[in-house]
């Protein structure tokens, strides 16, 4: 069991926000891994890294590894748990300055979460504190470009998008259907965004599946591309078959919230 040195304590009630990129949470053992939490890094490429540093980990039972890949720093906090060891991967950028002894105590407080059997909506509660979501979301609609709408995030205040939901996401994919053959054959350009007095829609489509993001038109923080990027990896990691073999079941994707929740307000 991990105990909390003093001081550690303070960050599990008040975690301090960090410059980093993202946190991803494993447990490893002789024969296999497992991802818990991962915010800001990818799934393909948190498989990547316990693939990479596994070998290092099981070694050293305990320990620290800080590691240069590319423009990026991998660092890693780990510690031995009876028959598993759990591991911290953060990623930063290359050059970044981040706050070594407030990183240390963010990864006892993770691994004791972990020891503790602490709920994932917890552990994501504190890993949003210390790499913060983005703020200004009033909706997001997951679209198939067949017309159907898989699944809506949409904020509690916004009652009119909510009750035609349905519409709405039969409308993005009829206008970007449009987009692509009347603006698309003569430009090349394809439909980005759309504008509504103070918000617009972002759009981005990958895989045949319509990512739409209602937000305020204020500036975007630098994260909220590599956010909608993220949040498009994910779905179709999760969902590319059930998306291909569709059967009108919406129940399947209500999960997605989960995963949305770690980024976006």
């Amino acid at each position: 069991m991990i105990v909390l040195e003093k001081g550690h304590q303070k960050l599990l009630d008040s975690p301090i926000a960090m410059d980093i990129l993202g946190v991803g949470i494993v447990s490893i053992t002789e024969k296999n891994s497992n991802l818990i939490y991962n915010k800001g890094i990818s799934r393909s490429l948190m498989k990547d890294l316990i693939k990479l540093y596994r070998p290092d980990i099981l070694e050293k039972k305990e320990g620290k590894i800080i590691d240069l890949l590319g423009i990026l720093t991998v660092s890693i906090h780990f510690y031995s748990l009876d028959t598993e060891s759990i591991a911290i991967f953060y990623l930063i950028e290359k050059d970044t300055l981040t706050d070594y002894d407030a990183m240390c105590s963010a990864s006892r407080t993770l691994a004791q979460m972990y020891c503790s059997n602490a709920p994932l909506s917890l552990i994501n509660k504190t890993c949003n504190k210390i790499i913060p979501n983005f703020e200004g979301l009033s909706a997001l609609f997951v679209v198939s470009t067949s017309g159907h709408t898989l699944f809506t995030k949409i904020r509690d205040d916004k009652v009119s998008i909510s009750e035609n939901h349905i519409q709405i996401g039969g409308f993005l994919s009829a206008i970007l259907m449009f987009s692509n053959e009347i603006i698309a054959k003569n430009s090349g350009d394809t439909l980005q965004a759309i504008n509504f007095g103070g918000q617009q829609f972002i759009i981005s489509v990958k895989e045949d599946i319509i990512f739409a993001y209602l937000i305020d038109n204020s500036p975007k923080t630098d994260n909220f591309e590599r956010y909608t990027d993220l949040i498009a990896e994910e779905f179709l990691d999760q969902f590319s078959d059930s998306v291909k073999n569709f059967n009108g079941d919406l129940n399947q994707f209500h999960n997605f919230k989960l995963v949305v929740d770690k980024y976006f307000l």
